[in-house]
């Protein structure tokens, strides 16, 4: 890309007059960095731009004032990181033809486990992580994200998907983990998804058919959301309904009010706790028992503790600690 260019694109300042016009890719991280190319440096470190300029990067765009490091280098100012990838993101994606959909965040993971092939890729993280995914983007390739605010900023035009249908759904639910439904008059008995998320799963699938997106329910299983682990009464993993205890994981905590509403409506409230990091100072409409943990070990204190189901914000992954033995084929109620 043309130096004069990308200033104008991204309203920076250039500090140099380089006798070169031009650079070849744009890296963020310093490791990635090879000659002619155009280094964004992201944590103000002269540090790395001195490592960039060492591999033989052309062109810096930092917030730091140009300290007579490489007069032969395009030193471009800028008042913020965060706002000139915004702009060079939203550029990107307008001369890419990048397809860019925002679902929610249970929808953003169903279609990551149904989509077939997996031809729509899942963005994560921050604004940083989004900007070294997109700007290495193949030309109209397609994405999808759940951070709304995010996709305000970068992708204004965005596909959205709706969270419910015109016409309510017949949903049949069979505790609270399984559910039958139907689709395009194909009956699905007994799908491993929530009640809770099956409108949202079928406003995805109407999406899907909408543009071409081949997908496939025959092996539907739980999503990051709502996550179930059965386990006995001492914290031992056990196979799904093979116990009369549960620990449900959910990552975000905006989803806990709607999911609290939903176990509550088939559950008795004395049999469910609500397990919060002490870190999370936001109130939760929620009357039960609610069990306040610092760290996951303290957590051991369920295995003296009497409830069904044990809803925790966190990810799944962070609580293996937690459990002291695998999973069981052995089915025991203990």
């Amino acid at each position: 890309m043309k130096i004069d260019n990308f200033v104008r694109i991204i309203d920076g300042k250039l500090r140099t007059t380089p006798p070169i016009d031009a650079f070849a890719t744009i890296c963020l991280d310093v490791s990635r960095v090879s000659h002619g190319d155009l280094f964004i440096d992201t944590t103000a470190s002269r540090d790395f731009i001195h490592q960039a300029l060492e591999k033989g990067a052309y062109a810096i765009v930092t917030t730091l004032s140009f300290a007579n490091e490489d007069d032969e280098c395009a030193w471009i100012e800028v008042s913020s990181i965060e706002q000139i990838l915004i702009k060079l993101l939203r550029y990107t994606i307008t001369q890419k033809s990048l397809d860019i959909t925002l679902l929610s965040p249970v929808q953003e993971a169903l279609l990551e486990m149904i989509q077939t092939p997996k031809n729509i890729k899942r963005l994560r993280g921050d604004l940083y992580a989004f900007a070294r995914t997109l700007l290495g983007a193949k030309e109209e390739e397609r994405f999808c994200l759940s951070d709304t605010i995010l996709a305000a900023q970068i992708a204004p035009a965005a596909n959205t998907v709706p969270l419910s249908l015109q016409v309510k759904p017949v949903i049949i639910a069979k505790g609270l983990f399984i559910s039958s439904f139907c689709h395009h008059e194909r009956y699905f008995a007994e799908q491993k998804i929530p009640s809770l998320f099956v409108e949202e799963l079928l406003c995805l699938l109407e999406f899907c058919d909408a543009k071409g997106i081949m997908y496939s329910l025959e092996h539907l299983g739980f999503c990051e959301h709502f996550y179930p682990q059965f386990i006995t009464h001492a914290l031992c993993k056990k196979e799904f309904g093979s116990s009369d205890k549960a620990l449900i994981f959910e990552p975000l905590a905006s989803l806990l009010p709607a999911m609290l509403t939903s176990m509550q409506a088939c559950i008795e409230r004395a049999h469910i706790l609500l397990c919060l990091p002490r870190s999370f100072q936001h109130t939760i409409p929620y009357d039960g028992e609610i069990l306040r943990f610092d760290r996951i070990e303290e957590l051991a204190v369920l295995s003296q503790k009497s409830f069904q189901y044990a809803l925790i914000l966190g990810d799944k992954e962070a609580f293996e600690p937690l459990f002291i033995k695998t999973f069981t084929t052995q089915l025991s109620l203990f």
